[in-house]
């Protein structure tokens, strides 16, 4: 039998102790803010302020709390927050750290009145023959896998063509602001990225700075190899696949065939090894590396370097469907990439518990509640998130009770003459 008072105390601490720690060596009101935002999105399982401020179960008038969050948004992230944070990430993660990096979309079909909003991609009914265009913003992220094999977010920005910050460089720039962050942040890692980011200034950039990377390829990138350039089709009409494996990809298990050869890429001098998939789609799949090939073992770890990228996606469908991302009301950019960062902590506690699972009975405590119809995943970010909102609905008070006033010493009085 669940005991949802027990276990409500148990989460309603941890997410404190989460905030407290991020929101460390800032002013009292921030750190207040902090738990208030972290607190309530997972309670209301949204972000839209008028929901939070539910959540949150103040005496005050809701339209007060809702006054008083959107003032507290309109600031940017202090950048000793941001440091904190990514303190915080850094001990989830393996010693061989992979990143994948990701444009999404976030679209607002009505949307006029929000700073600098412009004509976006729609992801969710985009096909491949054909692009649906909508109102919105685009979305930079990185995020790092844990130990565990779950996502999170190492850098996230949200952006607008039509905004002033907005440069000619376009999306490239966007792209060279992630990887010197990460690599600032990180140092040495290794980069995964999709057919969008196989560019030659991506590939400059990343070999200028000494980073390992798995980029796939489109199908009209040309191979030099002995003096003669080959299409991907006409480089896999060559060879069948000299080791075979098992991956997942889009959230099943496959089988795949795949070989290695050594090539050039155009505008790059050094080669790369190029590695060749077969049996998983209608066309084979091409990925340049710069990462050790010579065995079966690292070709085989390298290739599934690429096909965990499908956790970045299900972290954007996951931060859209149980966080209600896209669903956001407040209008400047600031306040919306403000908003952004309390939603990535958010979606940080549901990898702690995951790292955690071992050490306490969190982990556990939430997915009971979830109460799950399949017994097996290999994502628990959307059981995680739906236990933790089935157990912090029941709560009958905020959390203003653990925030206790700083009242000043009271002086003592004394009568003059007596001691």
């Amino acid at each position: 039998m669940m005991n949802y008072t027990t276990n409500l105390g148990i989460l309603k601490r941890e997410i404190l102790k989460l905030a407290g720690k991020i929101s460390a060596g800032t002013k009292r009101p921030f750190q207040k803010f902090t738990a208030d935002m972290c607190y309530g999105t997972m309670a209301a399982q949204s972000c839209v302020l008028s929901n939070v401020a539910q959540a949150l179960q103040e005496d005050t008038k809701k339209i007060n709390t809702v006054e008083r969050l959107s003032r507290n948004l309109r600031e940017s992230i202090p950048e000793d927050v941001n440091g904190n944070y990514l303190n915080e990430v850094k001990k989830y993660l393996p010693k061989e750290t992979v990143v994948h990096i990701d444009n999404s979309d976030v679209v607002k079909p009505k949307g006029k009145a929000f700073e600098g909003i412009c004509r976006v991609r729609d992801g969710s009914k985009s096909t491949d023959k054909k692009a649906v265009m909508g109102n919105g913003y685009y979305v930079t992220e990185a995020t790092a896998m844990t130990r565990s094999c779950h996502p999170v977010s190492i850098f996230s920005e949200i952006w607008s063509t039509e905004s002033a910050e907005f440069t000619s460089g376009g999306e490239f720039e966007y792209t060279k602001k992630v990887i010197n962050s990460c690599t600032a942040k990180f140092g040495h890692v290794t980069f995964v990225m999709d057919r969008g980011y196989d560019d030659n200034d991506v590939f400059r950039l990343l070999e200028k700075m000494e980073q390992n990377y798995v980029i796939r390829l489109k199908l009209n990138r040309k191979i030099r190899m002995g003096g003669k350039k080959y299409s991907i089709d006409e480089l896999c009409g060559k060879y069948k696949g000299k080791y075979a494996t098992k991956v997942i990809y889009h959230g099943r298990i496959r089988k795949a065939k795949l070989t290695c050869v050594n090539g050039c890429i155009s505008g790059l001098d050094r080669q790369l090894s190029i590695i060749l998939i077969f049996g998983l789609s209608d066309h084979p799949m091409a990925l340049a590396t710069n990462l050790d090939t010579s065995t079966k073992n690292h070709l085989i770890t390298t290739m599934r370097h690429y096909f965990s990228r499908w956790r970045i996606e299900e972290y954007f469908r996951c931060k859209k469907q149980m966080l209600d991302f896209e669903n956001f009301r407040v209008r400047s950019l600031t306040a919306i990439n403000t908003l952004n960062f309390f939603l990535t902590i958010c979606m940080f506690f549901l990898a702690v518990l995951r790292e955690t699972s071992d050490k306490n009975t969190h982990f556990h405590i939430c997915i009971e509640a979830a109460a799950p119809v399949r017994p097996k995943v290999y994502f628990f970010y959307y059981r995680l998130s739906e236990g933790l909102y089935n157990i912090l609905s029941k709560a009958r008070t905020g959390i203003r009770a653990y925030f206790k006033p700083i009242r000043p010493n009271q002086r003592q009085l004394r009568i003059r003459g007596f001691a």
